[in-house]
């Protein structure tokens, strides 16, 4: 089995517009306490954790998605929601530096680096060809290997979505913070694909 990187799931996320959306939460909680609305996506660091890891990376996707058409409708910058999304290798930084200039903006800082969080990023990336690569004929190995390389995105991933929220005024993301039931069914839908990849290994590989 083999792991792929995260531009790979980029690439392949071929699904447009409305119906990449998780119906993640109502449409009310996407405004500001004043009724404006938000410059970027929010959501609780518990809730985009448990999401991020127990879909694969898919939800992290989609609130980068909501984070770039949020700034997209604010900002009347022309920006496709979408292709951005699908190659968001390329356009991490671009979003991270809008984030950290609406920041600047409010006249607050924020104690982060967003070059640091992007080389980050693209060395996640890098690791996980290598795993890919060196334990291509290895399942098991590559297996868990898998399982630990998606624990370790969050350590990237999170710092980045708590900058986001730091931008919106929602830190903790209170305004996000609830599991829906369409979060349910992704969950248990990604479940469900692991644990028949789990049972195929055992079935199939013999344990090394």
């Amino acid at each position: 089995m083999r792991i792929e990187c995260h531009l790979a799931l980029n690439v392949r996320f071929g699904i447009r517009n409305e119906a990449f959306l998780m119906s993640d939460v109502h449409k009310n909680d996407l405004t500001g306490s004043e009724d404006k609305q938000l410059p970027f996506f929010v959501v609780s660091p518990v809730k985009f954790g448990v999401m991020t890891f127990f879909t694969l990376g898919f939800y992290w996707l989609y609130c980068f998605y909501q984070s770039w058409k949020l700034h997209g409708a604010r900002t009347g910058e022309k920006v496709s929601p979408f292709w951005r999304s699908a190659f968001a290798v390329f356009f991490i930084y671009p979003l991270l530096r809008r984030v950290n200039d609406h920041i600047r903006e409010s006249g607050r800082t924020y104690p982060w680096s967003i070059m640091g969080l992007t080389l980050g990023y693209y060395g996640m990336c890098a690791a996980s060809v290598a795993a890919s690569v060196i334990l291509d004929d290895q399942s098991w190995a590559a297996y868990f290997a898998g399982v630990v390389i998606q624990a370790a995105w969050l350590f990237i991933l999170m710092p980045m979505q708590k900058g986001v929220n730091f931008s919106s005024r929602d830190e903790a993301g209170l305004a996000n913070s609830g599991f829906t039931l369409s979060n349910w069914l992704w969950i248990l839908l990604v479940a469900a694909i692991t644990a028949a990849q789990l049972f195929a290994l055992i079935i199939l590989s013999p344990m090394v």
